[in-house]
C-alpha cells in the first residue's frame, strides 16, 4: 500500500468533519458551534536535541506548548488545528489562537454562530476585540484573571454580583462577568 501524503489525509479528515458539523445544522435560527481554544503542554523530561527550541519552560512546565482549536459537536470534542507556542519574542498564545480561528472554513462561520471558549491565556484585550470585530463576529466565553482592572479602577475580584456588565480597562465595549 502506498503512503499518503500527510496533507491529503488532513484534508480528507477535515472534509469529513465539516460534513459532520453541517449535518448537525437544523432549520430555524442560526445554530451555535462551540470552538474551544486551549493551551496545552506536552510535558517533557530529559534532553530532546531534535526538538531544539521547541521544548521550553512556560508557566512552570517544561515541554512542548501548543495552542489547539477544537470543534464541539454533541458530546465530541474534535481537534481541528494547532500551533506551537515558541516562547518570548514570538506570537503570543492569543495571537496563535487568532491564526487558528482563521483556519475555520467559511462554510462553518457562515452557517453557525461561533462561540469561542478559552481560558485566561486567551482573555487578552486584543483577542476579545478581534473575535468581536467584523472580521470574525464571534461570541466569546473567556477566562480573565481576577486581578484584571476595570475602567473604574476596581479589580474583577472586587465584584460581588455574577452577570454584571462591566468595562475592562483598555476595552471600549462591555463584557459580562461571572465565575464558578
Amino acid at each position: 500500500m502506498g503512503r499518503q501524503p500527510t496533507r491529503s489525509i488532513i484534508r480528507a479528515i477535515r472534509s469529513f468533519i465539516v460534513s459532520l458539523v453541517l449535518s448537525q445544522k437544523r432549520k430555524g435560527r442560526k445554530p451555535i458551534l462551540q470552538v474551544i481554544i486551549d493551551l496545552t503542554t506536552l510535558e517533557k523530561v530529559g534532553k530532546f536535541p531534535h526538538l531544539k527550541d521547541l521544548v521550553r519552560v512556560y508557566n512552570h512546565k517544561k515541554g512542548l506548548h501548543i495552542a489547539v482549536l477544537y470543534l464541539v459537536i454533541g458530546n465530541w470534542r474534535i481537534p481541528w488545528s494547532f500551533r506551537v507556542y515558541r516562547g518570548k519574542g514570538t506570537p503570543s498564545p492569543s495571537k496563535l489562537a487568532l491564526k487558528l480561528l482563521n483556519t475555520l472554513p467559511s462554510i462553518l462561520t457562515d452557517s453557525f454562530q461561533i462561540y469561542v471558549l478559552g481560558d485566561t491565556a486567551f482573555g487578552t484585550i486584543h483577542f476579545i476585540e478581534k473575535i468581536r470585530s467584523k472580521e470574525f463576529n464571534h461570541h466569546g466565553i473567556l477566562g480573565i484573571p481576577n486581578r484584571r482592572k476595570l475602567t473604574d479602577g476596581c479589580k474583577v475580584s472586587d465584584l460581588k454580583t455574577r452577570g454584571q456588565q462591566v468595562y475592562l480597562h483598555g476595552l471600549d465595549s462591555p463584557v459580562f462577568v461571572s465565575w464558578v
